[in-house]
């Protein structure tokens, strides 16, 4: 049985699909699975079970990288095709089976509205699939002796970004509770791109409680690594869906974006999010704001106490 499954090109939105392809896995377990996906996602499906080709899909001008991924996927008959993104190219491919994602205007969880879309009566967690090496580097990076926090404060758009001020002030708080948070170590995760970004966030961090891994390592061994954390601080990015399929308590700060349909879904995941619509918070922006700046850290500070 040969299944091809289309994903997203971004890391969050592949994440959460991610569930459903392990669902997909256990019903049929000796099929052969094609995953086509961008670069930026494709390292959490290389250690797929039964993965028998990753296509990656580039961005290219005038759309032509659909082209791409129709020759590439055109000249075998599949059993099923599970298209997530959207992209009508199942339609174009000899299957026997077909499943098209069609965009909804309800505001449940996406990976809420992934399962209803499949036909699935609950919900699956997300999943990341690993390799012994990954779990050994995680073993060799982080020491037992620590309380890991992971705290990630960049994201793809800056308006979505809690202040470095903020997340420094809640390190400050948590260092202020060793009953809660024993031995406190911070983990700051972000890409090699977004380190200038936050540099100012180290230097107000002490330098012994706190670890550089933007950038540092794959993404399969940060896997490993936010799977040792006992708490992710971050804005609504990739990492924060990372966090919550890999079970790390996870707290996610919104504020531009849909909390109802992109929030982290995992056993222990919790929002702290701007108390107005949407539509208001734009206009802020437009107007200049750093709406970020209204969560408070008190408010973060007990929503990560309560999630722990």
């Amino acid at each position: 049985m040969h299944i091809l499954f289309i994903t997203s090109t971004y890391l969050g939105d592949a994440i959460l699909s991610t569930g459903l392809l392990q669902t997909v896995l256990k019903k049929n377990p000796n099929a052969k699975i094609t995953v086509a996906c961008g670069p930026v996602a494709a390292p959490i499906f290389k250690h797929l079970p039964n993965l028998e080709k990753l296509i990656i899909i580039e961005k290219k001008q005038f759309s032509l990288h659909w082209v791409y991924l129709w020759l590439k996927t055109f000249f075998c008959f599949w059993d099923f095709v599970i298209d997530v993104r959207g992209t009508g190219i199942a339609f174009l491919l000899p299957a026997k089976k077909r499943k098209v994602w069609q965009s909804s205007k309800t505001e449940r969880l996406k990976v809420h509205q992934i399962a209803k879309w499949f036909g699935l009566s609950k919900t699956p967690l997300n999943h990341i699939w690993t390799d012994k090496q990954h779990v050994d580097k995680a073993k060799n990076l982080l020491q037992q002796k620590h309380t890991y926090i992971a705290f990630s404060p960049a994201a793809n758009w800056d308006k979505k970004c809690w202040p470095l001020s903020h997340f420094a002030s809640l390190a400050q708080k948590i260092l202020k509770n060793p009953k809660i948070f024993p031995k406190p170590k911070f983990l700051i995760l972000g890409t090699a791109s977004q380190q200038k970004e936050v540099d100012t966030l180290f230097q107000k961090l002490p330098e012994k409680q706190t670890m550089d891994l933007m950038g540092k390592i794959d993404l399969l061994t940060l896997a490993e690594c936010l799977k040792k954390c006992q708490l992710f601080v971050g804005n609504d990015s990739g990492l924060m869906h990372l966090a919550a399929a890999c079970g790390t308590p996870t707290l996610g700060l919104f504020g531009p974006s849909p909390v109802k349909v992109y929030g982290p879904w995992g056993q222990k995941t919790q929002t702290v999010s701007l108390n107005e619509p949407l539509d208001r918070t734009f206009k802020r922006i437009e107007k200049g704001e750093d709406v970020m700046q209204d969560l408070s850290v008190e408010k973060v500070y007990n929503a990560a106490k309560a999630l722990i």
